[in-house]
C-alpha cells in the first residue's frame, strides 16, 4: 500500500490544489482534504489487515509453512556473511577464492524480502496505532 500511496501523491496534491482553488471556505476545504486523507489511510489499513490475516493463518499452520520466510532470509544472510566476511578472510589467508557467485535474481529476491519485511513491520505498527486510536467526532 505504501508504494501505491507514493504513486498517488502527485495526483492527491493536484486534487488538494483544486480543492484550495475552487472552495473559498477554508474550513470546508480543510475538512474535505482531511476526509480524503482519512479515506486513503483507511483503505491502506484494510489492505494491511488482510495481509496480517494471511500471515497469521500461515503462522498457525505447520512449522514448515510458518517458517519459510525466516528460513529463506537466514539462508540469504548466511550467503552474505560468507561472501563478504568469511570468503575475504579465506582469500587473504589461503589465497583461495571461496566466494559464492549469486545470480542477479537472488539479489533482487533479497532486496524484495528485506524491503517487504521492513515495510510489513512498519505497516503493522501503523495499523496497530490507527486501530487503537479513538474515533474523531465530526462537528
Amino acid at each position: 500500500m505504501i508504494p501505491a500511496l507514493t504513486a498517488l501523491a502527485p495526483i492527491i496534491n493536484k486534487v488538494f490544489g483544486v480543492i484550495d482553488k475552487s472552495i473559498t471556505d477554508k474550513d470546508l476545504a480543510l475538512k474535505l482534504k482531511n476526509d480524503l486523507n482519512m479515506q486513503l489511510l483507511q483503505s491502506g489499513t484494510e489492505e494491511l489487515k488482510a495481509t496480517a490475516r494471511i500471515v497469521e493463518a500461515e503462522a498457525k499452520s505447520n512449522w514448515f509453512v510458518a517458517s519459510w520466510r525466516p528460513l529463506l532470509m537466514y539462508v540469504l544472510i548466511a550467503i552474505l556473511i560468507w561472501n563478504f566476511i568469511i570468503s575475504p578472510i579465506i582469500l587473504v589467508l589461503f589465497k583461495i577464492n571461496a566466494q559464492v557467485l549469486l545470480p542477479t535474481d537472488v539479489w533482487t529476491l533479497l532486496q524484495i524480502c528485506l524491503g517487504g519485511y521492513v515495510v510489513g513491520r512498519s505497516g503493522e505498527s501503523i495499523a496497530r496505532t490507527l486501530a487503537n486510536r479513538p474515533a474523531q467526532k465530526d462537528e
